[in-house]
């Protein structure tokens, strides 16, 4: 079987690396309203587009709302209201607000004229969010439809038609049709050279078709034709990582870092490749300063968390644990995670309380189960314990899967050897995972009987096993005080 805790740390790089191009590529501002101007809505809708262009959708949502309380036709406000509640939907994954965001674009369109280019940005970008957030094709193909009956007039400007071919693009990604959102791509880039979005997507595109080479080049034209946009540093940064090129990576991120001295994503991305590199202080510094930018992100805590205990921080990373659950309580991982942290600070209690928890959220995080039991164990809770080993002590052998071997072990139903054994020999990967797991309670084991040297030695041996992602190699180290110096 698989390691889950394994799996779980797997899926992390994925959590937080998703940054791409502005999803409507910045377009340039609409025509003004053609009735007489309000120089107070004027203004406010001003104010609105500035806040759009840095980010701030709430905000551009709140002055625009303003804006159409006193005219709900004006459909300046409505469109930059639908690019911003439909920006925020994506973020936040709310489909309620990418909804309202197209009925605003529909809105725009209907009191601006169909004329106006721009107002289809949102609406179909809009389309294509709820394409992913519902798992619904027929919304991608909603987007194609009329992307391409627009794109057969003659009388689009170049930057209008490139911004087209960019949501359409975006479209026939959903659809799998990765040919045609490459050709569209590079049709939009050949009409804007700086189109950021389809530079981006370019290389992305390649990424998914499984062509290196092709992504790299797309991404070095990219940094070539926006020299100065951290956002081409940041996303080539995160290409090198996932091609083992981790020292590439970091100066990228860095690149990024020094244009945009506000780049949160990027300070995330930097500190998990410093992780990669088990430059831990490092790692725990960037995830520190893209928290200062924007405290409310809990994966960027968890990250922080798991970097502090890799130090013998048991006591920061149950700060940053405590953060996770505090924006998510029904989270397993976080509760897991806040276990173990328990767990290393002699807070057995605690730890055992985490993984029922987390096991209770969820009944197939099977690997926190041997780290339950052993912690109402170490907490002198031994016949509460014992009620947790559920069918563990009487399947058949041939039935067993990894917990239910360390739990026969840790119930003293099994030996040394028989758990080790039991490692699987088909998979290295799996086996060495797995026999840092069995190393590890072995010296518990050990530790509990008060033979120190044998625990140590077992301790050793899941430290020899390299496998630096897993809770048991951490809990080797605080076993044996054993941390890496800083870099």
């Amino acid at each position: 079987m698989k390691s889950a805790e394994l799996f779980a740390a797997a899926l992390l790089i994925w959590g937080f690396t998703a940054a791409v191009a502005d999803a409507q590529n910045a377009p340039p501002s609409p025509a003004p309203a053609k009735t007489p101007a309000n120089p107070e809505h004027e203004r406010l809708k001003s104010d609105a587009e500035n806040a759009y262009q840095n980010g701030e959708f709430p905000k551009a949502i709140e002055l625009t709302t303003k804006v159409l309380a006193q005219n709900p036709k004006d459909h300046v406000a409505l469109y930059l209201r639908a690019s911003s509640r439909v920006e925020l939907g994506q973020l936040r994954r709310d489909l309620k607000e990418v909804r309202t965001g197209i009925e605003d674009a529909r809105e725009a369109m209907r009191h601006g004229g169909t004329d106006m280019i721009n107002y289809y940005l949102p609406y179909f970008y809009g389309m294509s969010t709820l394409a992913q957030l519902e798992n619904r094709k027929e919304h991608a193909e909603v987007v194609t439809t009329f992307s391409t009956q627009i794109l057969a007039r003659t009388n689009i400007k170049p930057e209008d038609r490139a911004n087209l071919l960019y949501q359409r693009a975006a479209a026939y990604l959903f659809q799998r049709n990765l040919e045609g959102a490459a050709k569209d791509y590079e049709a939009a880039i050949k009409l804007v050279p700086a189109h950021v979005g389809a530079r981006l997507g370019l290389a992305d595109c390649y990424v998914q078709m499984q062509k290196p080479d092709l992504a790299e080049a797309s991404f070095n034209a990219a940094v070539q034709a926006v020299p100065n946009n951290p956002l081409v540093f940041n996303n080539r940064g995160m290409f090198f990582q996932q091609q083992g090129k981790t020292q590439q990576a970091i100066a990228d991120f860095s690149r990024a870092i020094e244009l945009d001295k506000e780049y949160a994503v990027a300070y995330t991305n930097r500190g998990f490749a410093a992780m990669a590199e088990a430059n831990l202080v490092a790692a725990e510094n960037d995830f520190t300063a893209a928290l200062k930018i924007d405290p409310q992100q809990p994966l960027v805590h968890s990250l922080r968390g798991t970097s502090r205990l890799s130090q013998g921080n048991a006591k920061g990373a149950i700060e940053d644990y405590n953060q996770v659950i505090a924006a998510d309580s029904k989270n397993p991982i976080a509760h897991v995670d806040l276990g173990f942290a328990k767990y290393f600070a002699g807070d057995f209690t605690g730890a055992a309380a985490e993984f029922e928890q987390a096991l209770t959220i969820d009944a197939n995080l099977r690997y926190a189960m041997p780290w339950r039991f052993w912690a109402l164990t170490k907490a002198g809770q031994g016949s509460v314990a014992e009620t947790k080993l559920g069918d563990s002590l009487t399947k058949e052998a041939d039935k067993k899967d990894w917990a239910d071997h360390l739990l026969t072990f840790l119930a003293s139903k099994s030996t040394e050897q028989d758990v080790i054994n039991a490692a699987d020999n088909k998979d290295e990967n799996l086996k060495n995972a797995q026999l840092c797991e069995a190393f590890y309670f072995c010296g518990e084991k050990r530790t509990i009987a008060a033979d120190a040297g044998g625990a140590a030695q077992y301790y050793q041996q899941a430290i020899a096993t390299k496998q630096t992602h897993l809770s048991a190699y951490r809990g080797a180290q605080f076993a044996l005080k054993q941390f890496p110096a800083p870099k």
